[in-house]
């Protein structure tokens, strides 16, 4: 099938453009105000976001860095993680979660999910003497079991380093909380960024000075050029403060989509985030391509891995099945209807 060229969608997954537009003054200025202060790396705006975000979610520190990627791999790295060690996490989630684990020199031990989320019951039997973390991976907003994970946590001394690229204002970090701001994330910059929030003053502190080449001017740690640049923050400083609202809107999306859909597909469990509508029905592939011809831009929510990462059963049936919807909160009433007449026509058939 032909894929439909981006102008010729009538509702697209992300309308990069309209948000832009929302707060297009702010931005402008926010843009304008670096480069003429020639203000680049690790200046006031970097300083200003961290705060903001650290207030946000409820912790002491927050840490920019330049990719969701890295705010795992550098939290790893500063807990000492490396080789003939391992971590546990979820075998549903975007492969940057393993790479982040395995760039170390350690292993990932792939728990198997239910309705995308790690099942906390399988974590016990898998942690060994070289356990040194568990990375549960909140999905596209839904958190896991966090109470159970951290009993485990607590009980055999083993960190929580939380996945949370797709579930910004979710919930309150245990440990450590990694973000991506990733375009296309509830929080989105115009390019890559992410962070990592925490209570710990000790990891703060590493932190700073792994992203920074260990320490500048004088390094103490091999550290990495991890940096969330001051252009990017800036950006983000203006977006954090209508957070809330986004969020709101994302919800009021979602409450759409249950009312229209309810019958039709099996529905995402409720939640106080919605970094995406996840539908789920045998008939994927077909809807997905029905869509598409209609000019709707969906995502189908499989993450490959290389063929020498084993997923586990439920995860790949999951995975086979489900679709992700647009629910960017720049969308219109009338473009939600279009979405769920289409849906409900093409079951109807």
């Amino acid at each position: 099938m032909k894929k439909v060229p981006m102008s010729d969608y009538k509702v697209k997954f992300v309308d990069y453009p309209a948000q832009y537009k929302v707060h297009k003054k702010e931005l402008d200025a926010a843009w304008q105000k670096v480069m003429e202060g020639g203000d680049f790396i690790l200046r006031e705006d970097v300083e200003k976001f961290e705060k903001n975000l650290a207030e946000y979610v409820g912790a002491k520190y927050a840490v920019g860095v330049n990719s969701g990627t890295d705010a795992l791999m550098l939290t790893l790295k500063a807990l000492g993680i490396g080789f003939n060690n391992e971590v546990i996490t979820s075998s549903h989630t975007f492969w940057a979660t393993i790479e982040a684990i395995e760039n170390l020199g350690a292993k990932a031990v792939l728990i198997d999910s239910v309705d995308g989320l790690m099942v906390p019951e399988e974590v016990v039997p898998q942690i060994t003497r070289l356990t040194r973390a568990i990375i549960p991976v909140h999905i596209a907003g839904a958190v896991c079991d966090m109470e159970f994970l951290r009993y485990i946590a607590k009980s055999r001394n083993i960190p929580l380093v939380e996945d949370a690229a797709q579930a910004l204002g979710a919930s309150k970090p245990y440990f450590a909380q990694c973000y991506s701001f990733y375009p296309a994330k509830i929080l989105g910059g115009t390019g890559d960024g992410g962070a990592v929030v925490t209570d710990s003053i000790e990891l703060y502190e590493v932190l700073k000075k792994l992203r920074n080449h260990g320490g500048k001017p004088m390094p103490t740690l091999v550290g990495f050029n991890s940096r969330l640049d001051n252009l990017q923050a800036a950006i983000l400083n203006v977006r954090i403060k209508y957070l809330p609202d986004i969020l709101l809107a994302r919800k009021a999306i979602a409450n759409q989509y249950n009312k229209g859909l309810t019958g039709f597909v099996t529905l995402p469990k409720e939640r106080l985030v919605y970094q995406d509508y996840i539908i789920r029905t045998p008939r994927r592939n077909e809807l997905k391509s029905y869509l598409e011809i209609q000019g709707i831009e969906t995502m189908a929510n499989e993450y490959p891995f290389p063929q020498f990462f084993l997923k586990g059963p439920n995860t790949i049936r999951y995975e086979k099945e489900t679709l992700r919807l647009p629910c960017n909160e720049t969308l219109t009433d009338s473009q939600i209807d279009y979405v769920i007449e289409k849906i409900q026509e093409f079951f109807a058939q």
